[in-house]
């Protein structure tokens, strides 16, 4: 009799696993966490800026080192991983950016008054004064 795994269960799991492996069963990498898109969308953005900048400047080899190397692939994998792992005030990465942009358009350069939930214009040119 063949078993099947039951996939309710891991639907309450905190983490899901997520394992490469050959054809043959050996395994070849484990996630711990799912790998969403804006991972490695975040992941080639980071990767291509370093690499325009290694267009221009170059860093020296050190006891066989390669510096160009690892700082082509560590600082993009570290920026991915804070991106698509951290929630600004409860929100992804880009929907926070979008947030601030649009309030930025409606209250920040939009300068009029609120008046009734619309915009107004005010005129300064009556002076309305109680006197005695």
């Amino acid at each position: 009799m063949k078993q099947y795994y039951d996939y309710s269960r891991g639907l309450k799991a905190p983490y899901s696993i997520q394992i490469i492996k050959t054809p043959k069963g050996k395994v070849i990498w484990v996630f711990s966490q799912p790998v969403s898109l804006s991972f490695f969308l975040a992941l080639f953005a980071g990767v291509m800026v370093i690499f325009g900048l290694f267009q221009i400047i170059t860093l020296p080899i050190i006891l066989g080192v390669n510096l160009n190397l690892i700082l082509l692939v560590y600082p993009p994998y570290k920026f991915a991983r804070w991106y698509s792992e951290t929630e600004i005030d409860g929100k992804h990465g880009l929907i926070y950016i979008k947030d601030c942009l649009i309030f930025l358009k409606k209250y920040v350069l939009d300068s009029r008054e609120i008046y009734r939930f619309e915009r107004v214009n005010i005129d300064d040119g009556e002076e309305f004064t109680f006197r005695r």
